[in-house]
């Protein structure tokens, strides 16, 4: 597990978080992303959201996890680590989100109790908004 600092935070937002519209309380506005980018939605409680990431992304080495406040660093943990903590976390951190950077999608786990993934919005040129 490796400590983010300021930049690389902002780094890794900027590639991800920061392409979806955020709702007042900073969740992803889920009903203002565009058609086809929501591969999944879910009640918590009827998922285990490390199979979920296992399976929609395939191709994580290692996984951004970002809280919701900057007050706590956000953290890169490789896959196998990830999985293994995933059930503490989800019951220590009522919201969280995680980045696959090799696979270009975002979960979020809301405090409402619903896990969300989605691909990680680009233009038609192929690059990402922003």
């Amino acid at each position: 597990m490796q400590l983010l600092n300021l930049d690389r935070h902002l780094q890794y937002e900027h590639e991800s978080l920061s392409h979806y519209p955020r709702s007042s309380d900073g969740a992803i506005a889920w009903d203002a992303v565009a058609d086809g980018l929501v591969l999944s939605s879910m009640e918590s409680g009827s998922v285990d959201l490390g199979v979920a990431i296992q399976q929609f992304a395939p191709k994580a080495g290692g996984l951004i996890f970002f809280w919701e406040s900057l007050a706590v660093p956000s953290v890169e943990m490789g896959l196998q680590f990830s999985i293994s903590h995933l059930s503490d976390i989800a019951e220590s951190v009522p919201e969280f989100w995680v980045y696959s950077p090799g696979d270009r999608i975002v979960v979020e786990s809301s405090f409402t109790g619903v896990v969300t993934v989605a691909h990680i919005p680009v233009e038609a040129d192929g690059q990402s908004p922003v």
